[in-house]
């Protein structure tokens, strides 16, 4: 028997899913945005993941993002989008297979089968706790939230993505090309190196203080590195 979490905010979809799942032999369990979702992930083991690409705050493309990072749980995204550009995201993202509503009861178990088939030898498990403290910042990368004391920083995606890598290793310097990875379709969009540099440069001005020393210091011709308050820059 094999579990698949559900993730759609609308309730007569998700009822759907889970009729059509449940009568084809699978354990369903529901969320209904990305923080309830990675709460299931993080909790229990799940074979396949049904989410939706236009989801309440963080949208299903960056959870998928972050499922691709963290685990090989295959992921087939639900779209209303057609042909659109976010479709493409979401495979770039990572996810296994996409199906565009509407769609049938039947086409939905079979899509599911064929994904489990191609992924299969895998055996599921729950998602290691996603949360660092370095310094006086807490990062949370199930929900890509940065808390400084009692105040939420609000970082992009791709800006996360950055800080979550630079604070891997405190003080060891992350070359230029891991970086640009991290920054994903971002990087698509801006281009090379110099959308590394202003990320950077956002980044900065989110999380350090003016007039105090840096936390992100250029390594030129190597990459950046983070360094926390107190220690040699």
């Amino acid at each position: 028997m094999t579990t698949i979490l559900v993730v759609d905010d609308e309730p007569r979809m998700v009822a759907m899913l889970e009729l059509a799942l449940e009568a084809a032999g699978h354990t369903v369990r529901r969320a209904h945005d990305a923080r309830a979702a990675w709460e299931v992930l993080t909790r229990e083991a799940v074979d396949l993941v049904l989410l939706d690409v236009m989801l309440p705050g963080t949208s299903g493309v960056e959870l998928c993002r972050r499922i691709r990072e963290h685990s090989s749980t295959p992921v087939i995204l639900l779209t209303a989008l057609g042909a659109s550009p976010e479709r493409v995201e979401g495979l770039e993202a990572g996810a296994d297979d996409y199906m565009t509503k509407p769609f049938s009861p039947r086409e939905l178990v079979l899509r599911v089968a064929a994904v489990l088939r191609r992924t299969g030898g895998r055996p599921p498990r729950p998602i290691a706790t996603t949360r660092r403290t370095v310094g006086d910042l807490n990062l949370d990368a199930a929900l890509g939230l940065v808390r400084r004391g009692d105040r939420d920083l609000h970082l992009t995606p791709g800006e996360f993505r950055l800080l979550w890598l630079l604070t891997e290793q405190p003080g060891a310097t992350v070359g230029g090309d891991q970086l640009l990875e991290a920054l994903g379709h971002d990087t698509d969009r801006w281009g090379g190196r110099a959308a590394l540099r202003t990320a950077v440069y956002r980044l900065r001005g989110k999380i350090e203080d003016p007039g105090r020393e840096p936390r992100i210091v250029t390594e030129h011709g190597r990459g950046y590195r983070f360094v926390t308050p107190g220690h040699d820059s």
